[in-house]
């Protein structure tokens, strides 16, 4: 007679396995997920800065980036006219983001005049945005900055990397 099914040892057996796999791969799984979304809001911020600057030259007006704590952004013409509203796009800090996220910057609003530089009559501008996820563990971080140079480009860069010449060093 043949028998069908799983036995019982064959069936905890498997059981012990999933729960091994499990434990290891679960965390892992979180940090990679945590590094993304700090990825993610990264290159959310990155791409406001660059989409303020072409607004600006496209506009031949002086634009404003202000950005959020929760990592939302706004783009809008500092000046509003029939041509250059005062809201021309934004991004909800729901997208993309966790409340794990921490974005910190040396100031929340960068201006762009219409040749797409940093607009030099604003004294005081954002020039760096640290973003971090405090989910993950110190040791597994991968936390990026947004750089704005004075030229008015804005680069994602990590500011654990050290070395000479690396393009990911900040």
């Amino acid at each position: 007679m043949h028998q069908k099914g799983f036995s019982l040892i064959e069936l905890v057996v498997t059981m012990v396995v999933l729960v091994a796999v499990s434990s290891v791969a679960i965390p892992a799984f979180q940090t990679g997920i945590g590094n993304a979304q700090i990825r993610t809001v990264a290159e959310s911020i990155h791409s406001g800065l660059q989409q303020a600057r072409m607004e600006a030259i496209k506009r031949n007006a002086r634009v404003k980036f202000t950005l959020q704590s929760d990592s939302a952004w706004q783009i809008g013409c500092v000046t509003v006219t029939s041509i250059c509203p005062s809201t021309i796009t934004q991004k909800n800090a729901t997208e993309g983001s966790s409340t794990n996220i921490t974005v910190s910057a040396d100031n929340s609003t960068a201006v762009f005049s219409g040749f797409g530089t940093r607009d030099p009559a604003t004294a005081v501008g954002l020039t760096v945005v640290n973003i971090s996820n405090s989910q993950v563990k110190n040791e597994e971080r991968r936390a990026l900055r947004v750089v704005l140079a004075a030229g008015g480009n804005a680069r994602v860069c990590d500011p654990t990397v050290t070395a000479t010449g690396d393009a990911r060093a900040c």
